[in-house]
């Protein structure tokens, strides 16, 4: 009998120890960092497949520079992966004065404009080869050689005559033979106004990296159209290509004062562009725009991994140093004229602006004098972005998807989970830095309806606290539990082997 009880508790006791094992473990599952996944969807043969990546993963990842991000295959093991632009050599930039002609509505409007023909140099270049277009007051479209520059266009600067004032709405259009053209764009204006004692100017318009020999301006009214005398284009060679701009939703204030207001960012994203769309017509401002970084700044990324934008280097590479801003964390990113203004042509609307492309948690536009200059309610913003690209190697079977936290983690040590990012010269043998990345298209659908930036929630709720971890101290309360209890059991083993041993002992 007394085997049988010593039996007994020993078996108790292996019950009480896998009982608090099994409660640990839960515990550990339950706070286990919580992750997300998005298919991939592959085309071409690989193996290395390049990844364009929606602005929407912003709002989704719990990390702004997305380096918890990782690319696994069907075993659910990480495949090596790698920021494309990360190791790209350097873009080089250059700015010329391009030839213009001026050009009738159509060839058939006159038997004078019949004889307008051009030939191409040997360079490539354009020249008239017979009699020249009517004169440029006159003209209703204009055609613009590029075809010496090289990259992509960013930028054309226009100059019109010095007593030209208007709005002039026009539209571009792209081609690389003169026959076949695509548009650039959508609507846009030459604005030189005088309005409250102030001279506002809009003579420069974003290309878009676009690459093409030639443009075509058509104005949308032939009868108001600028008197051009010059376009000057800036232009980038980049070994990689870039990927198009995305655009968020309309972004309202979170938090307005007597003379600003404060509009939230998705945690991370390097904001390249913005637009800013007062409500109420005939409004003209002076406002002064700055970024807000975190008061407890993250890890923060590579540098090298989000590309500034070239088009607020160009615009501001003569900008005095920026003096001290109103409140800590604040950095001044320019100052400007919003307006809207109606017209007789139309409205006249400020232009996008471009940004550094660094990334803040906040906006805030400060006006000249009380907020009410604005509007009779502040104005909305957008905010535009280049979305990253990376390069995975299709190791192990398909499907793939990329993986994500949804919060981040406590006492992570960066780096140490597999699957992290690697050198581009680490994941392909043989990568030049002038060269481009040969690999295949990837694509990715978000647990969201596919969109092209982040909506205007999404951005508000990725400033939200985020969701409180549990505390550490129950995890050491409950590995405690779990100690205790296997001393419990190792007491209990020891007792009954003890006893066992008298047991014998006596019986000998």
């Amino acid at each position: 009998m007394k085997q049988n009880m010593k039996s007994s508790l020993l078996l108790a006791g292996v019950r009480l120890a896998v009982a608090v094992a099994m409660a640990a473990a839960w515990y550990g599952a339950a706070g286990a960092q919580p992750a997300a996944t998005a298919p991939i969807g592959l085309q071409g043969s690989g193996p290395y497949y390049r990844l364009t990546l929606p602005l929407g993963i912003y709002g989704l990842a719990a990390r702004g520079d997305l380096r918890d991000l990782r690319v696994r295959n069907a075993s659910g093991n990480a495949a090596p992966y790698a920021w494309l632009r990360s190791e790209a050599a350097a873009p080089r930039f250059s700015s010329k004065e391009v030839p213009i002609f001026a050009l009738p509505a159509s060839a058939a409007d006159a038997s004078d404009d019949a004889s307008l023909g051009f030939r191409v140099r040997p360079d490539g270049s354009l020249a008239l080869a017979r009699k020249p277009a009517r004169k440029p007051a006159e003209a209703a479209q204009w055609l613009i050689d590029a075809s010496q520059l090289q990259g992509g266009l960013l930028q054309a600067r226009f100059e019109m005559a010095p007593d030209a004032r208007g709005l002039f709405a026009f539209r571009l259009e792209a081609s690389d033979d003169l026959r076949q053209w695509r548009p650039v764009g959508g609507e846009e204006q030459l604005v030189r106004l005088a309005h409250g004692g102030q001279t506002i100017e809009r003579l420069a318009v974003d290309l878009g990296s676009v690459h093409a020999r030639f443009l075509r301006l058509r104005w949308s009214d032939p009868q108001n159209g600028a008197p051009l005398t010059g376009v000057a284009i800036d232009s980038v060679q980049e070994v990689e290509p870039v990927a198009p701009l995305q655009w968020s939703g309309a972004l309202k204030p979170e938090r307005c004062g007597a003379d600003h207001c404060d509009y939230a960012l998705p945690r991370g994203l390097p904001v390249e562009s913005l637009r800013i769309d007062l409500g109420d017509v005939n409004t003209l401002a002076q406002v002064g725009i700055s970024g807000l970084l975190a008061a407890t700044p993250t890890v923060a990324a590579d540098p090298a991994a989000v590309p500034r934008n070239p088009l607020y280097a160009l615009r501001h590479r003569q900008r005095p140093p920026a003096a001290p801003s109103g409140s800590p964390g604040e950095v001044p990113l320019l100052d400007t004229v919003v307006y809207r203004l109606a017209q007789a042509g139309g409205e006249a609307r400020s232009p996008v602006l471009a940004l550094d492309g660094a990334s803040y948690t906040h906006l805030r536009l400060r006006t000249a004098g009380p907020l009410s200059l604005l509007g009779a309610a502040p104005p909305s913003i957008a905010v535009g972005a280049t979305p990253r690209t990376l390069v995975f190697l299709a190791q192990g079977a398909a499907p793939y998807s990329l993986v994500w936290n949804a919060a981040p983690e406590k006492n992570a040590v960066q780096g140490g989970p597999p699957g992290a990012a690697l050198p581009l010269a680490t994941l392909m043998p043989g990568y030049s830095a002038s060269k481009p990345v040969a690999a295949d298209q990837a694509s990715v659908t978000l647990p969201q309806p596919p969109v092209a930036a982040v909506d205007a929630a999404v951005a508000a709720a990725a400033q939200l606290p985020v969701p409180t971890q549990p505390d550490p101290s129950r995890k050491w309360w409950l590995w405690g539990a779990l100690g205790v209890g296997l001393l419990l059991l190792a007491g209990m083993a020891w007792s009954l082997c003890a006893s066992l041993r008298k047991d014998r002992a006596a019986a000998d």
